[in-house]
């Protein structure tokens, strides 16, 4: 089997076993971004295409980056679209992170771009990741296995749908897009908020209903704790500009404290 199928292969099962999967995502065009977090032993790491300036030459970039490590390359498409979701899978994504799904019909149609017929409607030639056909056989046998989708509910009509959507054959899990979710519910980061917290216990149920994994954001140690408690395993922390963001705030700040020390 190639070794990217294997890879999605093994994070697939896991993610059936009911075990935590960390992942992030990536907005920064460089492919060091997927090698920094292959190496820092992160589960998996999606491109996000949707609120940055990636490309689909970056987002091959970053297939490849990710094969010298565990790490599992997923990408989070623009916009739920036939024909760009089949372009990420053939050139080697093996995972989806898609966004505005909101029925079960968005999800039987996020499904059918991803299967080729008879289960789906995806076009044949699935160039690097069949190795640029040097191994169509091997790639033909284990795709479907390995693919891993996820679909992002952020919106009241998806919250209220939840356990329609996951039902769906082919859909692997949920993460909660908190902040357009809370905006939807005109409740913008109010994470107290009754009607908030009812649209992601929503969105749980409908997980737990289905036996589909499901998650949200998860930024340092606790929030982790608490997630898991609430059995989340698609754990997903801040993305490789949120990381450098913070970090570099954080020094910069530590720093000039050490420099006015001395004056």
């Amino acid at each position: 089997m190639l070794r990217a199928l294997e890879k999605a292969k093994r994070l697939k099962d896991r993610v059936y076993a009911g075990e935590p999967v960390l992942g992030t995502q990536l907005a920064l065009q460089d492919p060091a971004s997927m090698e920094i977090f292959g190496r820092a032993g992160f589960d998996w790491a999606s491109v996000d295409t949707e609120h940055s300036a990636q490309s689909l030459v970056t987002v091959q970039a970053m297939m490849q980056a990710a094969l010298g490590w565990d790490v599992v390359p997923f990408v989070r498409p623009l916009i739920f679209d036939h024909d760009e979701i089949r372009r990420f899978l053939d050139i080697g994504a093996s995972g989806l992170l898609c966004p505005f799904i909101e029925t079960a019909e968005d999800a039987k149609r996020l499904v059918d771009a991803c299967r080729y017929p008879p289960r789906g409607k995806r076009g044949w030639n699935p160039l690097r990741a069949s190795a640029y056909h040097l191994s169509d056989d091997d790639y033909m046998a284990a795709y479907e296995e390995s693919l891993i989708v996820l679909v992002i509910i952020e919106s009241k009509k998806g919250a209220e749908n939840a356990e329609e959507i996951l039902a769906v054959d082919g859909i692997d899990g949920v993460t909660v897009g908190p902040m357009d979710l809370s905006m939807d519910l005109g409740v913008f980061k109010q994470w107290d908020d009754p009607s908030y917290i009812k649209a992601v216990e929503q969105i749980r149920a409908g997980a737990l209903a289905t036996g589909k994994a499901h998650g949200s954001g998860v930024y340092d140690e606790e929030s982790a704790k608490r997630a898991i408690a609430n059995k989340e395993t698609i754990l997903l922390t801040l993305s490789d500009t949120g990381v450098l963001g913070s970090g570099a705030t954080k020094l910069g700040a530590d720093l000039r404290s050490a420099i006015a020390a001395t004056r």
